[in-house]
């Protein structure tokens, strides 16, 4: 398949992903989603942002997979299955982590784009405290 025909390429392309994200593809894509699980797991410190950030490309994953030949999905999905257990295990559910507005925007719902309505368990300090300041985190 040519790059003009690769639907995985044009999709990424298409979200304005960076050229080096665009040539490696759903590989890329997944090997840097189950490094972000497994810092988010050893308690990495983030700010929100970066959090979104790092949720975005999980959206962009799913979107990469959407586009993705049979046979890609499939070489993808055990991998892509036990870091997004990972990541389930170590979040707790929330709220729309980019808004309430923005999710009824993009017609976002936890049951499709869980990740963006995840939040970490145990989260750092700079996360924790951004959670609390966007009401994303109670202190009980």
């Amino acid at each position: 398949m040519t790059i003009e025909h690769d639907p995985v390429h044009t999709y990424l392309v298409s979200r304005g992903c960076a050229p080096l994200v665009v040539r490696r593809g759903v590989g890329g894509l997944l090997e840097h989603w189950a490094s972000i699980v497994a810092a988010a797991g050893r308690g990495r410190d983030a700010s929100l942002d970066e959090w979104l950030t790092d949720m975005d490309l999980r959206d962009i994953l799913a979107g990469a997979l959407a586009a993705a030949t049979p046979r890609e999905r499939a070489t993808a999905a055990l991998r892509l299955a036990e870091a997004d257990a990972r990541f389930v295990a170590i979040t707790h559910p929330s709220s729309c982590l980019w808004g309430s507005e923005i999710a009824r925007t993009n017609s976002w719902r936890p049951e499709w784009q869980w990740w963006y309505f995840r939040r970490p368990t145990e989260p750092g300090p700079t996360l924790r405290e951004d959670l609390l300041v966007n009401g994303l985190l109670r202190v009980d």
